[in-house]
């Protein structure tokens, strides 16, 4: 079976998050800001009794960080944690990605090392996140704010 990727929009940026890793899209989630945190972090949400950290990429790509209007649930051997995202698009199934060498020059710079791969969608550059996308968000944009 061919991999899925569900589409998200963050700002005028498109992203495709393997489903295998997202566990539940939460609708318009009730954040709690934490103060004295980075800017990656727009705060936690209890989900079903579960405090999960709610991490952000609009710092990271220049955007104004608003209120969360959605998140996905992001699940993997270490943990659980939502990613705040504006849209979500739909499931695609992509073709073979584009070379690196045509798009590492492209991809927003605070984000190289969150992507696997990228591809033409919709005449758009849309990025593939990597499944361990939460740990990746710890370890740059959480150390460099």
């Amino acid at each position: 079976m061919e991999s899925q990727l569900l589409t998200v929009k963050i700002g005028p940026y498109f992203f495709g998050a393997p489903v295998s890793a997202v566990t539940e899209i939460l609708a318009d989630p009730a954040i709690t800001p934490i103060p004295k945190t980075p800017s990656s972090i727009a705060g936690v949400a209890v989900v079903r009794g579960q405090a999960l950290t709610v991490l952000t990429l609009h710092p990271a790509l220049n955007l104004p960080q608003g209120s969360v209007r959605m998140a996905l649930r992001w699940g993997d051997h270490r943990g659980t944690s939502l990613i705040a995202v504006d849209h979500v698009e739909s499931l695609w199934t992509p073709a073979a990605p584009i070379p690196p060498e045509r798009w590492q020059g492209l991809v927003p710079a605070a984000l190289v090392a969150m992507i696997t791969n990228a591809y033409r969608w919709d005449q758009e550059w849309l990025w593939e996140w990597s499944e361990d996308l939460p740990d990746r968000v710890q370890a740059t944009l959480l150390t460099v704010n």
